[in-house]
């Protein structure tokens, strides 16, 4: 009787594994990092791995394992050999990676900023900017990038201090997914960071603004309240039927607050309290029963002693998270810096997912922050916020026009688009 060994992958492969998935399918991920992890061990490099191996090894099924087999191929991320089998016959198929660990990073990453350039292209054509990304490019193409935050950098942002840039990339903290895409369209930044709902009243205002890509897959905009403001619990959008809310006006967390109501049908049976920038302190003092705000909001006060209930809007509607905004001229005459951006986000991107410790050290050295209460948001924000079915087939920072257009009209069937 013969005993065959297989290798599995383990926990000490999922940093491979996250740095893989920033560009491909998580499952193709998973493949191609056994088949680098295979070549990086004593015992099987230099061993194809047969179709049985593969399966065994990722814990997938036959003809998933063929697929994604077929697609890294096509890739040329893996090669098609054959096993060295004592049975007659033709030798069965076989498998072995490419490259090494850090050339196959790179080439995943070169390949998915290309796609992401590629997709920015096609969405900003559906939202009416057609642009020209085949030109070749002219040699002056400059490697800075200044990026504008959507807030002082915090603990959502750790990801994008903790990436190697070959481009070089500043950080600028701006107040607000307004004040981010003004800085944009002024041209004080070359890249925004700005909310999905901010993009598109632009766009409805004649700026020339278009998405690059998505840093958040879902939204982060919630209801929220304490216990004793409520007088009781908040346990769905249906609850502040009757009641007073709290929105600021012209931003992000106002115009997704009043399309939440929209979308649940209680729009017209609340009051809106206007309290710009203080939609805690009108929860707090009394005028207000309920503040939009996002997911950070209620852990704050919850920090302060309040017992909280929020309601996210993601959990209930597909509205994407924040996104990277660009000029269409620069997604047209600066192809290069852009992908260098690109590719440094998705390192730090993967850096955060396998260790969010790391990432907030990062942005610790980077910024003088304390790293508890921002490595806890960024926890939080990975987990609620940055997975869906976009990332798992696509990798990180996809989106598409579809999604796009189904939000810009439900922003304009809630008239949250060209309020003031």
């Amino acid at each position: 009787m013969r005993v065959r060994e297989f290798p599995i992958l383990g926990d000490e492969d999922e940093p491979m594994i996250e740095a893989f998935a920033t560009g491909l399918d998580r499952e193709a991920a998973r493949v191609l990092a056994y088949l680098v992890g295979r070549e990086e061990s004593e015992r099987f490099s230099g061993e194809a791995a047969s179709r049985l191996a593969v399966r065994v090894g990722v814990d997938l099924g036959r003809g998933r394992v063929s697929d994604v087999l077929g697609t890294l191929t096509d890739l040329e991320l893996v090669t098609e050999t054959t096993v060295d089998s004592e049975a007659p016959g033709r030798p069965p198929k076989g498998w072995r990676a490419d490259a090494g660990r850090a050339d196959t990073i790179a080439r995943i990453r070169a390949a998915h900023a290309d796609a992401l350039l590629e997709q920015a292209a096609t969405v900003a054509s559906t939202l009416g900017d057609d642009v020209d990304t085949t030109r070749e490019t002219t040699g002056t193409d400059d490697a800075s990038v200044s990026v504008g935050l959507n807030w002082d950098p915090n603990g959502l942002h750790a990801p994008l201090f903790a990436g190697t840039y070959d481009a070089d990339v500043t950080f600028t903290g701006c107040r607000g997914s307004r004040a981010a895409l003004s800085a944009v369209a002024d041209g004080d930044v070359d890249v925004g960071l700005t909310g999905a709902a901010t993009l598109l009243r632009a766009h409805a205002d004649g700026h020339d603004i278009v998405p690059l890509a998505l840093y958040y897959q879902r939204a982060m905009v919630v209801l929220y309240t304490t216990r004793s403001a409520f007088d009781g619990p908040l346990r769905s959008v249906e609850d502040v039927r009757g009641r007073r809310v709290a929105m600021p006006a012209g931003s992000e967390t106002g115009a997704l607050g009043r399309l939440f109501l929209a979308q649940a049908g209680v729009v017209d049976d609340v009051t809106s309290v206007r309290a710009d920038g203080e939609e805690r302190a009108a929860l707090l003092d009394g005028d207000a029963d309920v503040a939009t705000g996002v997911f950070t909001d209620p852990l704050e006060l919850e920090g302060m002693g309040h017992d909280v209930d929020s309601v996210l809007l993601a959990d209930h509607f597909p509205v994407p998270g924040p996104a990277f905004v660009v000029r269409r001229e620069t997604l047209r005459d600066r192809p290069d810096a852009l992908r260098g951006f690109l590719e440094g986000a998705m390192d730090g991107w993967a850096t955060a997912r396998a260790d969010p410790a790391a990432a907030t050290q990062a942005l610790a050295e980077a910024c003088g922050s304390p790293l508890d209460d921002e490595r806890r948001k960024l926890e939080q924000a990975l987990d609620r916020f940055a997975g869906g079915d976009a990332v798992e087939k696509n990798g990180w920072g996809w989106h598409s026009a579809d999604t796009w257009e189904r939000l810009r009209v439900a922003l304009e069937q809630a008239e949250a688009i060209g309020r003031t």
